[in-house]
């Protein structure tokens, strides 16, 4: 892996975690969530006006990615809702760089990778299960929360193939990107409309925030589709996982979380992960 796709995927992973820990700290983490999303297709036109459009090739994969990430992202708002982001972000990512790897090598054969990858894609997917394991008795482990961070996770995995396939046939990141989280922002709040939830109830005392999480995500999102575009897929992604890294260390210093060693241990081992990929 170049130096340049592995800041690409390291600086989308810090910039994820980031806009992760801003929606847990809403006194409601699903609507602070659901937010971002509304916010980031009010950025998105503007991109898309000075992009343009995607390559016609990419549409399927477009619509696919917007699918499946739009259930990614209401089992995520569920999921922030019922457990510490200390145990849902770790879950929801631990399964995601394994799955990648396994659809990327087997099912596609789109990548040949040697043990030395395989082994910092082991390693980071193990450390974050670790951050996952650490559950102490006094968090809340509910079990719906369980399910739906694990079908997050998921999810995440085919996200990330189908973009990984789209990027690359759109022949426009910008506007691949734009294109995504335009169609985001209408589709959740309809979605949630089905289920009740006024639209108005989404951006009420969260427009400014809105604005500002959606910022730190879009450029997390084109950061790792440039990485897709020009760098191994299946790295890419382990990388990017290490977002876990430093929500874990937001979520002591910003939201007063407590993290054990254990976790400091998978944090060190993620490190060690990372440092395999880059150097093999």
């Amino acid at each position: 892996m170049s130096l340049t796709v592995f800041l690409m995927a390291l600086g989308s992973a810090v910039l994820h975690a980031v806009w992760n820990t801003l929606a847990r700290s809403r006194p409601d983490p699903g609507f602070g969530f659901a937010a971002m999303v509304v916010s980031a297709g009010v950025i998105g036109l503007p991109l898309l006006a000075y992009a343009g459009l995607p390559d016609p090739d990419s549409y399927v994969w477009l619509g696919c990615s917007c699918l499946f990430n739009l259930a990614t992202l209401r089992l995520t708002m569920m999921a922030y809702r019922l457990l510490p982001l200390s145990l849902a972000y770790p879950i929801s990512r631990a399964a995601a760089p394994l799955i990648v790897t396994f659809i990327q090598i087997v099912i596609l054969g789109q990548e040949r990778v040697g043990l030395g990858i395989v082994l910092g894609i082991g390693v980071i997917s193990f450390a974050i299960m670790l951050l996952a394991a650490s559950a102490r008795t006094e968090e809340r482990l509910d079990p719906r929360g369980l399910m739906f961070t694990l079908a997050a996770g998921v999810f995440t995995a085919i996200v990330v193939v189908v973009d990984s396939i789209g990027v690359r046939l759109s022949g426009n990141t910008l506007g691949y990107a734009a294109v995504a989280a335009v169609v985001n922002a209408v589709t959740l709040p309809i979605l949630l409309a089905f289920e009740g939830v006024h639209p108005r109830q989404l951006l009420k005392g969260n427009k400014r925030f809105g604005m500002m999480g959606a910022s730190v995500s879009m450029m997390s999102y084109l950061l790792i589709l440039l990485a897709y575009q020009n760098g191994p897929v299946a790295p890419s992604s382990a990388i990017r996982e290490t977002s876990v890294v430093f929500a874990t260390a937001f979520a002591a210093l910003l939201l007063g979380e407590t993290i054990g060693r254990l976790r400091w241990l998978a944090v060190g081992l993620t490190c060690i992960g990372m440092v395999i990929i880059r150097l093999v």
